[in-house]
């Protein structure tokens, strides 16, 4: 079963200055699964490393995705009236679109695996296909 990717967690593994750092890169060692990124969280994640890392963190990235490592997979139409559903039922909490895409990806896919050092944005939302998303570390 594949899993979904956070920025957050990308982020951990490539920045040696984050405190997840350590836990990140022993994360991704041990992972046989395939990994997916939606097309919005490597958009945020473009921006995240490039503020924090500079632009050799992005094309380090690209070498991942052009590798094969990581695939990139787009949101349909459905995935985004999904994402504005779980986000208007979640209102209170500010929900931010990427993590609501994320999940809506998650299950037209049937991923129950994501992620991610940042967990309060994704785990706000609760997903059709599982009680909770698995979010790992």
């Amino acid at each position: 079963m594949a899993v979904l990717l956070d920025s957050s967690a990308v982020l951990a593994a490539a920045d040696q200055s984050d405190l997840n750092h350590r836990a990140a890169l022993a994360w991704f060692a041990q992972v046989n699964e395939p990994l997916m990124i939606g097309a919005l969280t490597l958009a945020e994640l473009d921006l995240l490393l490039q503020r924090e890392l500079g632009l050799r963190a992005t094309f380090a990235l690209l070498k991942s995705i052009s590798d094969g490592a990581i695939k990139v997979v787009a949101p349909t139409s459905a995935d985004l009236a999904r994402a504005a559903e779980l986000m208007r039922e979640t209102t209170e909490y500010r929900p931010r679109l990427t993590d609501a895409v994320l999940v809506a990806m998650a299950e037209r896919l049937g991923v129950t695996r994501v992620v991610a050092f940042d967990r309060p944005p994704i785990a706000i939302f609760r997903p059709r296909h599982v009680r909770a998303l698995q979010l790992e570390p």
